[in-house]
């Protein structure tokens, strides 16, 4: 009798041990299970946003919106988004520099050029897609290279100007329709 009751005592302690055990191996296999679904969703995110940008730099209608700009020199400067971008309508491109605080060439602490697309080309490497622009206007002479990167909508943009001067731009390409862009005054 007494190991019977040794043995149910057991079982007692022994039972919500064991319970205890299994629902913290739930919650981490859900835990895991939720963190791979949403992995599973922002890559499809990226997947339709790469997409759309694109879709958008084929149909001649894109904005980047710079986050960061690296100079000839190799200073890389974060900036605003909103009014520092490479931007295509049409035939017509206008590349845009600012500290959003005014004063400058564009009234914005900064530059506003536009030039007329004279040539684009398209290069897709295994997946690593890249556009090359000629790009002639009155203050704004220059090859500018967009690249994708593998995934999403993220783009580099390397600006080449016939004066030497270079400059690289880093930030996402979105549908001119979809993107509110603040533009200075541009240079004639």
């Amino acid at each position: 009798m007494k190991k019977l009751q040794l043995l149910l005592l057991f079982m007692v302690t022994l039972f919500p041990s064991v319970l205890i055990s299994q629902n913290t191996q739930s919650k981490k296999e859900l835990r895991k299970e939720i963190q791979n679904e949403r992995k599973v969703q922002e890559a499809h995110l990226d997947s339709i946003n790469r997409e759309m940008a694109l879709l958008a730099v084929s149909s001649n209608n894109w904005v980047l919106n710079a986050t960061s700009i690296n100079t000839t020199g190799g200073t890389v400067t974060y900036v605003q988004p909103n009014v520092n971008f490479l931007k295509t309508v049409g035939d017509m491109m206008t590349f845009q520099t600012s500290t959003g605080f005014g004063g400058g060439i564009n009234a914005m602490g900064g530059v506003t050029l536009k030039g007329l697309i004279v040539s684009k080309t398209q290069n897709d490497d295994k997946g690593s897609i890249s556009y090359t622009y000629n790009v002639r206007g009155t203050a704004f002479n220059a090859t500018i290279i967009l690249t994708f990167d593998n995934e999403g909508d993220t783009a580099t943009a390397f600006m080449n100007f016939d004066n030497g001067y270079s400059l690289t731009m880093y930030g996402e390409v979105q549908p001119y329709s979809l993107n509110s862009v603040t533009e200075g005054s541009v240079v004639n």
